[in-house]
C-alpha cells in the first residue's frame, strides 16, 4: 500500500493565519473510506465538497443523534478495541474523558499544530490543554450573550443592561410594572455549563491540570458570586426556572412572559426554529452584562464540538485532513452554518460572509440585526485558561441534583456548591483520579 502524502508545514501559505482556507494538505494516492460519527445536519452535502476536493477519499457518515447514546457507543468502541470510527464529533467539556481512554490519537503527530494559529485562541486551549498533544480539532463555538425581547424592554422603559448591576436593577422594575406576569430572565437549573459558563466569563475555573494530577474548584470564588445572585432574583420571584428547551420555555417565551435570557451563539437558531411567527422580529441580542463597566467584553462558552480522531483509525492522516477541511474551509463552514447553525471556531468563519445575512434566520427572526457580529465579539472575550476534567459527566449530573435541593430551599447557594465540590471530589477519587 502506498504510503499517504501528508506535509502539512512544508504547504502553509505564509503569513495568511486570517485567510478563509488555508492550504490543506494533500489527499492520499490510494483510495480510501472513512467513517465519520457526527450529529450535524447536513453534513452529507457537505463532505461532497470535500469528496470532489479529495476524489481518493470516500466519507461514511454514521448520525447516531449525539448525546449520551452516541457517547456511550464511543466509550464501548473504544474500550473494545474495535468498531470505532475514523472521525468522531465531541463536545469539549466531554473531550477529557475521552482523551484519559487512551483512545484518542494525538494530532500534532500530523501536524495538528501547524494549523493552530487559524482557531480562536480558547479553541485551541479546548483540545490541547497541555499546548503539546492535539487531541482534536476544534469545530463548533457557543459563546455567551444575552437574548432580549425589544418590545418589552421598550414597554417598562428599559435599555439592554451592561452590566449585571443593571441586570438586577432591570428585573426588579419588571417584576413591579408586570405585577409579576413577566420574567425578565430564566435560570436553568438543569445545564450546568450552562451556570459554568457564567462563572467562567468572570475567570472562574472549575478544574486545573495539576502535574499527574487535578485540582477541582467547582464552589470557586467566581462560581459563588454568580449563584447568589442569581438565587437572590429568583427567590424575589424576577426570574424564571423554567426547564431549557421544553415547551413551557417556549411558550413563555413567545407569549411575553420572559423578557431576556442568556444563550450561546447556537440558541437563536433554536428560538427562530421552535418560535417560528410567534414574536418573530421581535427579539434581539446584546453582549453579556459585565460586572465592571467599560473594558473589553468578557464571555464564556456553553457547548461547541470538536472532531477527534481515534487510535483505531486505519488512515489517522487522512482522518487529520478531513477535520482540519471540515472546520477550516470557508465552503464547510458555510454549510455547516446555514444547515446546522454552528458558530465557527476558526478565526477567519467569524467573518465569513454567510454569517452576516440578516434576510435569513436566525438573523432575520431577531430583527434583521446581525446577530453573529455580536457573538463574534463574545468568542474573542472567552477566557482562554479553561479546563474540563475526564470525570465531567458525573459532575454535570450531580449539578442539577444540588440546584434542585437549593431551588427547595435545602441549602444555601455556597452550600449547593460546597455539595456539588465535595460529592464530585469523591466520585473522582474513587475512580481512580488524582485530585484535589
Amino acid at each position: 500500500m502506498k504510503k499517504l502524502v501528508l506535509s502539512l508545514s512544508a504547504l502553509l501559505l505564509a503569513g495568511s493565519a486570517l485567510a478563509a482556507d488555508p492550504v490543506f494538505p494533500k489527499g492520499p494516492t490510494n483510495k480510501i473510506t472513512l467513517e465519520v460519527w457526527s450529529w450535524v445536519p447536513g453534513l452529507d452535502k457537505t463532505v461532497a465538497s470535500f469528496e470532489k476536493a479529495y476524489p481518493n477519499i470516500k466519507i461514511k457518515i454514521l448520525n447516531l443523534g449525539g448525546g449520551p447514546a452516541t457517547y456511550t457507543k464511543l466509550q464501548t468502541a473504544i474500550k473494545a478495541g474495535a468498531g470505532a470510527p475514523d472521525v468522531a464529533q465531541v463536545e469539549y467539556g466531554f473531550l477529557p474523558a475521552f482523551a484519559d481512554t487512551g483512545g484518542l490519537a494525538d494530532l500534532s503527530k500530523y501536524g495538528a499544530n501547524d494549523y493552530k494559529k487559524y482557531f480562536v485562541p480558547w479553541t485551541w486551549g479546548q483540545v490541547s490543554p497541555d499546548g503539546k498533544a492535539v487531541y482534536a480539532i476544534p469545530q463548533d463555538t457557543g459563546p455567551f450573550a444575552m437574548v432580549y425581547r425589544d418590545d418589552l424592554l421598550k414597554k417598562y422603559s428599559i435599555a439592554a443592561p451592561k452590566t449585571w448591576a443593571d441586570y438586577a436593577k432591570a428585573a426588579a422594575t419588571v417584576k413591579a410594572k408586570s405585577n409579576g406576569a413577566v420574567k425578565f430572565g430564566n435560570f436553568y437549573a438543569t445545564f450546568a455549563p450552562w451556570f459554568m459558563a457564567l462563572a467562567w466569563a468572570d475567570g472562574g475555573q472549575f478544574f486545573k491540570r495539576d502535574g499527574d494530577g487535578w485540582v477541582q474548584t467547582l464552589n470557586n470564588p467566581a462560581a459563588k458570586k454568580s449563584l447568589n445572585y442569581w438565587n437572590t432574583m429568583i427567590k424575589k420571584g424576577e426570574i424564571g426556572t423554567l426547564v431549557g428547551f421544553s415547551a413551557d420555555y417556549w411558550n413563555a417565551a413567545g407569549a411575553g412572559k420572559l423578557a431576556t435570557n442568556m444563550e450561546a451563539a447556537w440558541g437563536p437558531g433554536g428560538y427562530a426554529g421552535s418560535l417560528g411567527d410567534k414574536s418573530a422580529g421581535m427579539w434581539r441580542v446584546s453582549p453579556l452584562p459585565q460586572w465592571t463597566a467599560g473594558g473589553s467584553i468578557k464571555s464564556g462558552n456553553w457547548g461547541g464540538s470538536s472532531n477527534v480522531v481515534t487510535t483505531q483509525s486505519k488512515n489517522p492522516q487522512a482522518a487529520t485532513l478531513f477535520a482540519l477541511w471540515l472546520n477550516l474551509s470557508s465552503t464547510a463552514i458555510t454549510a455547516d452554518w446555514n444547515n446546522g447553525g454552528l458558530f465557527p471556531a476558526s478565526d477567519a468563519g467569524l467573518s465569513l460572509p454567510a454569517l452576516a445575512v440578516t434576510s435569513k434566520n436566525p438573523s432575520k427572526f431577531f430583527g434583521g440585526q446581525n446577530i453573529s457580529k455580536v457573538y463574534a465579539e463574545a468568542s474573542r472575550g472567552v477566557n482562554v485558561n479553561f479546563e474540563w476534567a475526564p470525570w465531567f459527566p458525573f459532575v454535570n449530573d450531580n449539578y442539577t441534583k444540588q440546584i434542585d435541593r437549593m431551588l427547595k430551599g435545602q441549602l444555601t447557594p455556597d452550600q449547593a456548591l460546597d455539595a456539588w465540590q465535595a460529592e464530585s471530589l469523591a466520585y473522582a477519587k474513587q475512580n481512580g483520579f488524582t485530585v484535589k
